[in-house]
C-alpha cells in the first residue's frame, strides 16, 4: 500500500517537474530570465525529490523481496521437516524384527502343514495333493499380507523376447524345409 502511494507521489513530482520546465521555457520566450531561473530551480527540487522517492521505493521493494524469499524458505523448511517426520514414522513401522516375525510365522505354518500331511499319510488317507494345494494357498495368502511392494519384472519385454525367439525358430524351420 505504501509502495503504491510512493509511486503515485513520484508521478505527481514528475508532472510538477515537467510543468516547471515548461514554464521556464515560456519565461525565456517572454525574455524573463529571473522567472525562468526560478522555475528551473523548482524543477531541480522536484527531480531531487523524485530521486529520494525512487530510493525509498527501491528499499521497500527490496524488503518485500527479502520477506517473500524468507517466507519461501520457511515454507520449504516446514515441508522438509514434515517429510522427515513422515519418513521416520514409516521407517519405524517397517523394521527387521517385524520381517523376522513374519518369516517365523511362515515357518510355523509350514511346519504345521507338514505335521498334518504326515498325520494323513500315517492314517492311509490319500488326500496329500489337496493338503499341499491348501498349504500353497495358505502360504501365498500369508506372503501376500506380508509382502513389500516390489516392482514386477518387465513381463512385456520378456514376452516380446519370447515371441521374437519363436519367430526366429519358425523361420529356421521354414528355410530348412
Amino acid at each position: 500500500m505504501c509502495r503504491d502511494k510512493i509511486k503515485k507521489y513520484i508521478k505527481s513530482l514528475e508532472k510538477n517537474a515537467a510543468d516547471k520546465k515548461e514554464k521556464a521555457k515560456e519565461a525565456l520566450k517572454a525574455k524573463n530570465k529571473d522567472r525562468a531561473r526560478m522555475n528551473l530551480r523548482l524543477e531541480k527540487m522536484y527531480r531531487e525529490q523524485i530521486k529520494a522517492a525512487d530510493g525509498q521505493l527501491e528499499m521497500i521493494e527490496n524488503q518485500i523481496s527479502q520477506i517473500e524469499t524468507a517466507q519461501s524458505q520457511k515454507d520449504a523448511m516446514t515441508v522438509l521437516k514434515e517429510g522427515n517426520e513422515v519418513l521416520k514414522k514409516l521407517q519405524s513401522e517397517v523394521n527387521v524384527e517385524k520381517f523376522q516375525e513374519i518369516a517365523d510365522d511362515l515357518d510355523e505354518l509350514k511346519e504345521q502343514n507338514n505335521e498334518i500331511t504326515e498325520f494323513f499319510k500315517a492314517r492311509g488317507i490319500e488326500e496329500e495333493e489337496d493338503v499341499n494345494d491348501e498349504l500353497d494357498k495358505l502360504i501365498a495368502s500369508v506372503q501376500k499380507e506380508a509382502a513389500v511392494d516390489l516392482p514386477d519384472a518387465n513381463k512385456e519385454v520378456l514376452e516380446e523376447e519370447k515371441e521374437v525367439k519363436e519367430k526366429t525358430e519358425e523361420k529356421k524351420v521354414a528355410l530348412e524345409a
